[in-house]
């Protein structure tokens, strides 16, 4: 009698020779220990240092330039945006969001007023004032303001003042923000909710959200601020990198742990509803989403601007994805507030600590792993699946057009100044095959019914039928054409022998038989070595598009200003709006007029751009980057069209005259 072969070994000669996909994880760096082991538990192929092969997907952990790589040549995607990390910085998100506010100021009160310093130090110091005179007038305690280092992180550098005059004047970019002194309290503790959001598109844009999270808690109770207590760091501050180091920290011993000083979301919410209706809770959660949604609306725009500036020449914008963390608090009333959005929200799936030896030491941390872990998971598997469904082709230079080529010869230039070392490599657009062994059996599962019920044509009406020559993204309908082999259980993959074929089953599945093949388990303390890692995965689900997409229809005017800033600027390989192609605008679109002369126009543009370089020393020399444009097209709006009703309108008749006049394929000499 033959000799039985073991199910692992059935697994192993059925996947040999066979395609699966590949993650760089080159630069991953602190992500490292988490996408390994999603890697180990998916079956694929990690491209690591020295490697000279196009992977699948890039793994960065901190930007989209890391590692001085040139993606124009590739159809890799990778886990980060040309500027998001800028973009989140305070300053800048608070910028976007006020573009919004200016707008619609009754869909965008969920972020608190809100100034910049240095360049708004004596405003600040006048509505301070103005303020307190208020809470005198009424009665009540004094507004407490808290000071934050645009560029910070893990609490450092933040400081509450209730007297104006004690914010001093830094010497790097500042916000400076109405404190919120009515918190949502549970057992006396303040505490703020790390929501985790994939952007897995941007065309059409496909927002995601995590249905878990992590809640960290401060270590002191909390008392209404005042002179008294404005220092009390662990009182008023939630940060986990600042409360760890406190006495009073309780560190999760396991993931289901309700007394931590960090927990799971699923675990607070259900604390939550003790004290709430059902109702509440879930009007809670929907006024989240839309939080979400809005702010990712807001940056939007630039978000477009920096991607056309690195890879303008993708007909289809789905080269890149980011996992990106909200932060938000709960008022008393259930309110919830943006506090800020980490463009690199951590992925560690341990911690730090003083042992009782007083030794320095990390240890893995349960609640982590568990959360995280099934986070980098599916969100490998989205990719994939999205990657295989809408395959990026290669450059076609008969589709470019002379401005395309022309930035990406000076983006090929600026990348080879960069690079420390430059391996020529030939480029093979692959494509994974329907046939792909098990572990890619994941990436050949039909759409959920919810991506099926919002993929197709989701955001074909929120740009103009006139507005096509000027986008760089096709937003028309793509119909997803489910994979013909995709299984829906078990009992579809047993074969006319009453054999099982493995090449139609997902890893994460647990295989009986003579030998089981099971995963690595998500929780390393509690979990059974044969319990199914589906038990545990945690899911991703599509917020935007939205069922109730048509609120969010007008959001979009903003980004068809960066439209018409792509094409004047980016495409004709500018890094930022100098006074000619701004004189050009105003002359073509029809702007100059008896009451908008062209001498009023010069001096608009030199107003703006003077007062960027008096408080931004980072931006360019030449001319306006696009949030300046911004204010300026804002300005150019109420000049033009002063009977409007309001801003909206204003600049809502200027984008449309901009698009009717605005020739795309006209020469820069016309």
């Amino acid at each position: 009698m033959a000799p039985k072969t073991s199910v692992s070994r059935k697994i192993k000669n059925r996947n040999s020779g066979k395609r699966v996909p590949t993650v760089d994880t080159t630069q991953a760096r602190s992500n490292m220990e988490v996408v390994r082991m999603c890697l180990k538990d998916l079956g694929w192929k990690e491209y690591g240092s020295g490697s000279s092969s196009d992977a699948d997907i890039y793994w960065n952990s901190a930007t989209f330039q890391q590692g001085n790589r040139n993606y124009t040549s590739t159809s890799a995607r990778v886990n980060k945006f040309p500027g998001m990390c800028d973009l989140m910085h305070k300053t800048n998100l608070t910028r976007s969001l006020n573009v919004m506010r200016m707008l619609f100021p009754d869909e965008f009160d969920f972020y608190p007023k809100t100034w910049f310093l240095p360049e708004q130090i004596e405003q600040f110091q006048d509505d301070a004032e103005s303020i307190h005179k208020r809470d005198r007038r009424q009665h009540r305690p004094l507004t407490t303001f808290i000071v934050k280092p645009s560029d910070g992180s893990e609490g450092a550098g933040i400081y509450l003042i209730q007297d104006s005059t004690h914010c001093s004047v830094p010497n790097r970019p500042h916000i400076v923000q109405e404190y919120i002194d009515r918190p949502l309290l549970m057992n006396g503790l303040k505490f703020d909710i790390r929501i985790y959001v994939l952007i897995l598109k941007l065309d059409p844009l496909e927002v995601l959200l995590y249905d878990e999270g992590l809640v960290r808690f401060a270590t002191v109770n909390y008392q209404p601020p005042s002179t008294k207590n404005l220092h009390e760091a662990f009182m008023h501050l939630t940060n986990y990198s600042l409360n760890k180091r406190s006495t009073s920290y309780k560190h999760a011993l396991d993931e289901k742990q309700t007394d931590a000083s960090k927990r799971k979301l699923s675990i607070v919410w259900s604390q939550l509803g003790q004290l709430f209706s059902t109702n509440e809770i879930e009007q809670a959660k929907e006024m989240i989403k839309e939080l979400i949604n809005k702010t990712i609306l807001a940056i939007l725009p630039e978000l477009r601007v920096q991607y056309a500036s690195e890879l303008p020449i993708t007909r289809k914008q789905n080269r890149c994805f980011q996992i990106i963390g909200f932060d938000i608090l709960l008022t008393d009333q259930l309110k919830p507030i943006l506090l800020e959005v980490n463009a690199n929200p951590s992925l560690r799936i341990d911690f730090d600590h003083v042992n009782e030896a007083g030794k320095f030491v990390t240890e893995p941390s349960a609640i982590d792993e568990d959360i995280k872990k099934s986070l980098v998971l599916e969100t490998l598997k989205r990719v994939i699946k999205c990657k295989r469904n809408r395959k990026l082709s290669e450059p076609n230079d008969e589709m470019m057009t002379q401005e395309d080529k022309k930035v990406v010869h000076r983006q090929t230039e600026a990348h080879s100044k960069l690079a420390v070392k430059h391996v020529k490599k030939t480029h093979y657009d692959r494509q994974l095959s329907a046939s792909d062994s098990d572990s890619s059996s994941c990436i050949s599962e039909e759409l959920s019914n919810e991506e099926q019920q919002y993929q197709t044509g989701s955001n074909q009406n929120r740009k103009p039928k006139n507005l096509v020559n000027l986008t760089l993204a096709n937003t028309g309908n793509e119909s997803q054409t489910p994979n013909e082999n995709t299984t829906s259980g078990a009992s579809d993959s047993m074969l006319a022998d009453g054999s099982v074929d493995f090449s139609t089953l997902d890893r994460s599945m647990t295989i009986t038989g003579e030998q089981n093949v099971t995963q690595s388990s998500v929780n390393r303390t509690d979990m059974a070595a044969d319990t199914p890692i589906t038990n545990k995965i945690k899911s991703l689900k599509i917020i935007f598009p939205s069922a109730s997409q048509t609120k969010y229809e007008q959001m979009f005017l903003p980004e068809k200003i960066a439209f018409i800033y792509i094409e004047l600027v980016v495409k004709r390989g500018y890094k930022a709006m100098t006074n000619w192609p701004f004189r050009n605008l105003a002359k073509i679109c029809g702007l100059v007029d008896q009451s908008t002369t062209m001498i009023s126009i010069d001096m608009l543009y030199t107003q703006i751009f003077y007062k960027l370089k008096q408080y931004d020393s980072q931006s360019p020399a030449t001319g306006l980057d696009f949030p300046a444009f911004i204010e300026a097209f804002f300005l150019l709006s109420q000049r033009k069209y002063s009977n409007s009703y309001t801003l909206v309108d204003s600049v809502t008749e200027l984008v449309k005259t901009c698009i009717r006049h605005l020739d795309p394929s006209a020469d820069e000499s016309a």
